[in-house]
């Protein structure tokens, strides 16, 4: 039976670092008709739009792909921001003022950014290489071209978590991977109040093949049902029917699922974009003390290089190790 009006896709950037924080990115669409689980599988939204997958496509038409293949510190972060920055317009985010722009972008945050020193000055510029210009048109091109097809975006943001609160629910959860999932959770429950038919489609985390357990704990008002937990996909569908109209959501998480589900390529794009805006203002911060330290990019061969490099500098400007490097 069809049941599912609004698809929403989940994706993470930052998992493995020592430095930074973690960004869990999230775009929720709402659907033209009501489709089966089957159905939100099989969805090519890529088709539907008539929207690229590669970044050669960019001087065609907009691309929605995987975040890697967008930026790398080579590749500079152009096309990712353009892109990126084209969808947040379309959403109503302000990219001429980044305060503005990251309370709106990441609205989830359970701590405030300010919190940390080396997150309280905006980036600079900002936008840091694309023009908010020209992200504003591509996005009332984008905007026509959901809106020919008969979709509606319904979300986009990143909930972030930064390293003193990751590190409190490592400890808490016992491992990264727990910690990660109650991220994910933040943002399915509201989106789950205001779209009481959800489907969700995750990229999957790690070789992990069962998530029924998590799901109960974080969902714990609802019935389960069990799908499929295989190698490359599990499915499970969540219910309350004692509630009135039996909110219900679907939920897959799929391995490589940014690249056969748009919103998790996007999700991909949103993570990706907030995780290197606060590594900027991160090495920009540092900078103001020793304009020599190497930036890094706080994964973990380079994030212990950099840890080595600033060791003196952090212990006279009083920076806490619990609240800059994070549990593994």
């Amino acid at each position: 039976m069809a049941h599912y009006r609004t698809i929403l896709g989940i994706d993470e950037a930052g998992l493995g670092p020592i430095l930074g924080p973690l960004t869990l990115g999230y775009a929720a669409f709402t659907l033209p008709q009501a489709m089966t689980p089957s159905g939100v599988l099989a969805l090519d939204m890529w088709q539907a739009l008539g929207f690229g997958r590669e970044p050669a496509e960019r001087r065609k038409r907009p691309v929605v792909c995987d975040s890697k293949k967008l930026y790398s510190p080579a590749k500079g972060l152009l096309a990712l921001e353009e892109e990126l920055l084209a969808w947040a317009a379309l959403a109503g985010h302000d990219l001429a003022d980044f305060t503005a722009f990251r309370a709106a972008f990441a609205p989830l945050s359970r701590e405030k950014p300010e919190n940390y020193d080396w997150y309280t000055k905006p980036p600079q510029p900002f936008p840091l290489e694309a023009g908010a210009d020209r992200a504003a048109l591509r996005g009332q091109a984008i905007g026509r071209a959901l809106q020919a097809a008969g979709f509606g975006l319904a979300a986009l943001g990143v909930a972030p978590i930064y390293e003193g609160e990751l590190n409190r629910l490592i400890q808490r959860l016992g491992n990264k991977a727990r910690a990660e999932f109650e991220g994910i959770a933040r943002i399915i429950g509201p989106l789950w109040e205001k779209h009481r038919q959800l489907a969700v489609v995750c990229d999957r985390q790690g070789g992990r093949t069962r998530y029924g357990r998590a799901l109960a704990a974080q969902f714990p008002e609802a019935q389960i049902e069990i799908f499929t937990e295989e190698k490359e996909i599990s499915t499970y569908e969540l219910s309350i029917p004692e509630v009135q109209g039996c909110p219900r959501m679907f939920i897959a998480f799929k391995e490589k699922g940014e690249s056969e589900q748009l919103p998790i390529a996007l999700a991909s794009m949103a993570a990706k974009y907030m995780r290197e805006l606060t590594m900027h203002q991160f090495n920009a911060w540092f900078h103001t003390y020793d304009a020599e330290i190497k930036p890094t990019a706080g994964y973990y061969q380079d994030g212990k290089r950099w840890l080595s490099d600033t060791g003196e500098l952090r212990r006279k400007i009083g920076v806490p190790d619990e609240r800059l490097i994070r549990k593994k």
